[in-house]
Order: structure tokens, then sequence, then C-alpha cells
């Protein structure tokens, strides 16, 4: 099951008021509506499938909708260059996407720069690049995206 957090759970991130237990506050960092519940199992020290539930229960995080991500909607992939420019090598691009990722997204970008070190090929890294613009476009607007693109492509 792939989970997103609710508008409570975005505000909880930020007052800390009702999660305390730090395993359950670093799960609920990176739910994103992507990633399955899984993959976080695995990834997230400490935690279970009833901190899911625990989750849920308190209203921070609900089922992510088939089809669906759980920010606002995304730019169509046609807008973002399917590869980094020539210009860019493979570590060059790297280090501008999580420099990106830093300066643009701050600590909500946790989980791309997580994404950026696991991306083992091109392919990959265009992909996380991708959904950096995304969330730039959709948290900064159209003109920031531009630019992260331009940064990143060239174009």
């Amino acid at each position: 099951m792939i989970w997103t957090k609710t508008d409570a759970g975005r505000l909880e991130i930020q007052s800390r008021r009702l999660v305390n237990d730090r395993a359950q506050r670093n799960l609920l960092l990176l739910i994103d509506g992507n990633k399955a519940a899984d993959g976080l199992l695995q990834n997230v020290k400490g935690v279970s499938a009833a901190d899911f539930d625990s989750l849920q229960a308190l209203g921070l995080i609900e089922p992510a909708t088939v089809g669906t991500k759980a920010s606002s909607p995304s730019v169509p992939d046609s807008d973002v260059p399917a590869t980094p420019r020539s210009a860019l090598g493979y570590a060059e691009f790297t280090t501008a996407l999580t420099q990106l990722i830093s300066r643009e997204l701050g600590l909500r970008g946790f989980p791309l720069t997580l994404a950026v070190d696991k991306a083992s090929s091109t392919k990959e890294l265009s992909e996380v690049a991708t959904k950096v613009v995304n969330q730039i476009r959709d948290r900064k607007g159209l003109a920031a995206a531009a630019k992260a693109t331009q940064i990143l492509y060239g174009v």
C-alpha cells in the first residue's frame, strides 16, 4: 500500500505536537505518496506496520489514491527533458541536482536527496530530476521551475 500525508500530517511535521516517537516522525517525513509501505518499513529503522495504523488513526496519513500523487498535480513529463544536457556528466548532474534540492526545497527535499543517492543510472537520475522540478513548480511557481530546468538541462 502507498500512503500520503494529509494536511494535518504536513502541519504535524512543523509543530511536533502529536508524534513524539523519533522513528514515527522519520516515517512521517518520508511518506510522500510515491513509496510503498514495504519499502518504507525496510528503510526506516524502528518502525512496524502498526506505526502506519497509528499515524492514520491520528489523521496524519491516508492511503494514496491509485494513479495520483500526494502533492498537488505535477507537470507532464513532456515539459522536462528525459536526459541531462550533454554539458553535464553523471557526476556533475548529480551535484547540480543535489544543490538544487537543498537550495529550493530545503528539508522538504530530503526524500529526493535520498533518491539521488540511490540512483544508479542516468534514467533513474532523470526521473528524480523530474520530481524535483515538479515539486519546485508546485512550491515556488513556474519561474523557479523554469530556472531549475535551465540549470539541469540547459533548456
